[in-house]
C-alpha cells in the first residue's frame, strides 16, 4: 500500500488578512502498485485540532495520482483567508478581545481509486401514446 510521510505544514502571512499555506509530504508506492499503474485519489485538507472532534477547514487538493516506482516529494502552496484558518474564534466582551489560539494541521489521504459505473435518468414525458391519444 502507498504510504504518506514527512508531512510538514508552514503558514506565513500573505497580507490583506490572508496566509500562504504550504504543505510538503512524500508519497512512496510499492513495486506492485507501480507495475500495475495503480491510481489513487489524493485528498489534502487543512483541519483544526480540537479536543472532541477536529474541524475540516478547507480542501487544498482532491485529485488523482498514478503510482510510479519509488517515492515522490510533493509541495502544495495556496493563499487562504485568515477567517478560514480561524478555527477557534476569538471572544469579544465589552470591546475587549480575548484571543483563542488556533491549532491547524494538514492531512494527506490516499485512497485507491475504484472505477464505478454510473447511470442517470431523463425527465418524465407524460402523454397518451395508446388508442386514447
Amino acid at each position: 500500500m502507498a504510504t504518506v510521510s514527512r508531512i510538514t505544514l508552514r503558514i506565513e502571512d500573505a497580507g490583506r488578512n490572508r496566509s500562504r499555506v504550504t504543505l510538503t509530504y512524500r508519497i512512496c508506492f510499492s513495486h506492485c502498485e507501480a507495475m500495475a499503474g495503480s491510481t489513487f485519489i489524493e485528498n489534502v485538507t487543512l483541519r483544526g485540532d480540537d479536543p472532541v472532534w477536529d474541524d475540516h477547514l478547507i480542501t487544498l487538493r482532491n485529485g488523482c495520482i498514478r503510482a510510479q516506482n519509488g517515492c515522490i516529494d510533493r509541495e502544495l502552496t495556496r493563499i487562504v483567508s485568515n477567517s478560514t484558518l480561524d478555527e477557534d474564534p476569538d471572544t469579544i466582551i465589552f470591546g475587549w478581545v480575548i484571543g483563542n489560539k488556533d491549532e491547524v494541521y494538514g492531512r494527506v489521504r490516499l485512497t485507491p481509486f475504484e472505477p464505478n459505473g454510473s447511470q442517470g435518468d431523463s425527465n418524465i414525458v407524460s402523454a397518451h401514446f395508446g388508442p386514447a391519444g
